[in-house]
């Protein structure tokens, strides 16, 4: 662990990525999880933050939010955790911790609350789509919408007449997103494009999912139809998993429309309050919470729910992921490859 190695960001001037010794992994607080690296994923945060510098950063600092690995040291209060457990967990350089959390290294140190087991047939590289993912739509569905968590042993045949609207199924966000609502019993409604319309279906073996595609121009129209002909469901809530403005106002419309106003998650910057229909209050996911909030309820999904529903298979790890090579070295090249789109799949990058 003293010889770690890291993809480091050296100042906020949007410079490639350099290969260099990273920070001591060494000593673990009594609360973190040091683990060696096997995979990272890359997730539109890093490169836009490595671009834009949109939160003021200690440098050299490491990114990167996605990985997946081998524990190989804990701190005294963790009991979940030993040496040699494989593991998938979601990193807080951004926000706690500075370099020594960031995922892009050989080594990184995460926060126990949002460390997880994976089972010994899953690969780290299929394993390493999940964690980011995880904690944001923990937290825009349980923090902010004050959805019912989610059961590994949910009963599948009969949901609540309660719906929730999640637009993005083929965002890595709201791949996660649509299964934890369906695993907390709700149907879901969510969009994607025509030809993902399969991929959202699969994300629940086709229960309780209904796709619309985006790029329809009666969208909100045929959304807010399929609500109202479901007799008896009611509309609990809507999570906007692709933050773009046009993705915001559609929620906001049908929102608006059957609810008449509502809380309105988002994984950006919503638009103004003020453009947005009368009763909508939108605003940003907190990703960090189930990490950094005391009794959030992303945490009790993190430690309750992930490792049962991945043992027992219910908890699909979608988007699949695109390999894009093997090496520190490799990442500044994933993160230009997401930064020119992606769809349905995750980058990801072996260590």
């Amino acid at each position: 662990m003293e010889n770690n190695r890291a993809a480091l960001i050296l100042a906020a001037d949007n410079s490639p990525l350099q290969v260099g010794p990273g920070p001591d992994q060494s000593s673990p607080a009594a609360d973190e999880v040091v683990i060696k690296v096997a995979a990272v994923a890359i997730n539109p945060s890093e490169w836009k933050m490595k671009e834009f510098s949109y939160i003021p950063l200690k440098y050299p600092h490491v990114l990167g939010s996605d990985v997946a690995g081998t524990v190989v040291k804990v701190g005294e209060e963790v009991k979940r955790f030993k040496a040699g457990d494989r593991v998938i967990g979601h990193c807080l350089g951004l926000v706690y911790g500075g370099a020594k959390h960031g995922g892009f290294q050989n080594f990184t140190t995460l926060r126990e609350a949002v460390t997880a087991p994976i089972p010994d047939a899953a690969s780290f590289q299929d394993a390493v789509v999940l964690p980011l993912g995880i904690s944001t739509a923990a937290a825009g569905l349980f923090d902010d919408l004050k959805l019912q968590l989610p059961s590994a042993n949910v009963n599948d045949d009969k949901p609540r007449d309660e719906a929730v609207l999640v637009w993005g199924a083929a965002s890595s966000m709201g791949s996660i997103a649509v299964q934890l609502a369906v695993a907390a019993g709700y149907s879901v409604i969510t969009t994607a494009s025509a030809k993902n319309q399969d991929y959202a279906r699969a994300l629940t073996g086709g229960k309780h999912i209904a796709a619309f595609d985006y790029q329809s121009p009666s969208v909100v129209g045929d959304i807010v139809d399929h609500i109202r002909s479901a007799k008896g469901v009611k509309l609990v809530g809507a999570y906007d998993c692709v933050g773009f403005e046009s993705s915001t106002r559609a929620c906001a419309e049908v929102l608006h429309e059957l609810n008449g106003g509502g809380v309105l998650p988002s994984v950006l910057v919503p638009p103004e309050a003020s453009s947005l229909p009368a009763g909508i209050k939108a605003h940003i996911v907190n990703a960090a919470a189930p990490g950094m909030v005391a009794g959030s309820p992303g945490a009790a999904v993190w430690r309750e729910y992930v490792p049962r529903a991945l043992a027992n298979g219910s908890l699909r790890m979608r988007p699949e992921p695109e390999i894009v090579g093997t090496g520190l070295d490799r990442i500044e090249e994933a993160l230009n490859l997401h930064k020119a789109g992606v769809s349905a799949k995750k980058l990801v990058v072996l260590l």
